[in-house]
């Protein structure tokens, strides 16, 4: 069974450049994303390539073999250059066409240009060693867990094991028509590929900005800390794996002492500037697994999980002390802030969030009324709130 080649090559063209529009469209909706125009241009040289390939015998073999490869090599080199400019890695433009180099290179040799099989396995170099490549950029940023990451990594494998067809495809050619296996293998799998590489390529694009705009909602956009919301939806999930493992919480409550006035002196700009050191403070003196929030205006909190009381006591004391040393500069001369800290444990009983925000708020109003600038424990009966940890069995 035999195929005409020009309606094949002509899906192939189609399906190419329909992906091409379709990230196309992406790219101008998220024009910040190089990567989506690099990919479409990837797509649409790879239409354009194949079309001068199936125009051959019709224009001169110069644009049906040199510049159709080049093209489809530069594509290669485009697609690596995506992925790295999508991992946020920087990419020299001749990279990416150091490939279309080396086969315009190449086919100056007379004896290489003659030779059908050389050139065949020449561009399947090329395009399994630039498939390779953005596999590996794929798979070294696999910590972003983005859904479609690996099924385009599976996508990539699967194109680059596919590559290496065309040379028995080119060495078995004979006329305008191919055998079924061959020459629909390629077609079919350069169709599956243009039509999942669009749909993979858009979607993963999609998965890091849901990434963003969910990390966005739980970020104070002042201090860059964790916001409100953060910390009762990460700090309810902190207190029940501690419950499980038994181990100790403590709660630091702080209040930037007498705020308002240094607003009301100073300005507002000067009392962001406050804020912003306190969290620079607060986040050296903390550890990566603290749980640092800013509850609203001059309020944060902190989760410390498997410390004590008495633990949590010298860390918040570090932390006033710290905040108090750093001189602040106004227009009219410079100053400096202090807050006052309330600390609440579930050494005393309390296993859940409310109870521990009770207790830490109750000491944190000691600390304020025995003359701020200090730091104060909480107390069982500070709160009606408190539950006993759980029981093994």
């Amino acid at each position: 069974m035999s195929f005409d080649l020009s309606t094949l090559l002509a899906i192939t063209v189609f399906s190419s450049a329909l992906a091409g529009c379709l990230l196309l469209l992406s790219w101008l909706q998220h024009p910040s994303v190089r990567a989506l125009g690099l990919w479409s241009l990837v797509f649409f040289m790879g239409a354009f390539a194949t079309a001068l390939i199936a125009a051959r015998g019709f224009i001169p073999n110069a644009w049906s073999i040199l510049i159709a490869n080049a093209v489809l090599a530069t594509a290669y080199g485009t697609m690596w250059w995506g992925v790295r400019s999508f991992e946020g890695r920087n990419t020299r433009v001749l990279f990416a066409i150091a490939g279309a180099l080396l086969w315009l290179g190449a086919c100056a040799v007379p004896a290489f240009y003659a030779t059908a099989t050389a050139r065949a396995v020449l561009m399947s170099a090329i395009g399994v060693g630039y498939t390779v490549l953005a596999v590996f950029e794929l798979w070294r940023s696999r910590d972003e867990k983005l859904p479609s990451r690996w099924p385009i990594i599976f996508l990539l494998v699967v194109h680059a094991a596919a590559i290496p067809v065309r040379i028995p495809l080119v060495a078995s050619r004979a006329g305008t028509s191919f055998h079924f296996d061959l020459l629909t293998f390629v077609v079919f799998e350069a169709l599956f590929l243009s039509i999942c590489g669009a749909f993979l390529f858009g979607s993963i694009v999609k998965e890091r900005f849901l990434v963003w705009y969910r990390k966005a909602s739980f970020i104070d956009p002042l201090t860059g800390v964790a916001n409100r919301r953060a910390f009762f939806e990460k700090g309810s999930k902190l207190l029940e794996r501690s419950a499980w493992t038994r181990t100790p919480v403590s709660l630091l409550l702080f209040d930037l002492d007498e705020f308002k006035a240094i607003n009301d002196r100073f300005g507002h700009a000067i009392g962001d500037v406050v804020l912003i050191a306190f969290c620079e403070v607060a986040t050296r003196l903390l550890r990566p697994a603290d749980l640092l929030a800013r509850l609203g205006g001059e309020e944060f909190a902190s989760l410390l999980p498997a410390i004590s009381q008495e633990q949590a006591a010298w860390i918040a004391d570090r932390v006033r002390e710290a905040f108090e040393n750093i001189s602040h500069t106004a227009s009219d001369g410079s100053f400096s802030a202090t807050v006052s800290v309330g600390i609440a444990s579930s050494d005393d009983g309390c296993c859940e969030l409310a109870g521990l925000l009770a207790q830490a708020d109750c000491a944190l109003y000691r600390a304020k009324k025995n003359g701020r600038n200090r730091v104060e424990k909480g107390m069982l009966a500070d709160s009606v709130s408190v539950q006993p940890l759980p029981q093994t069995a």
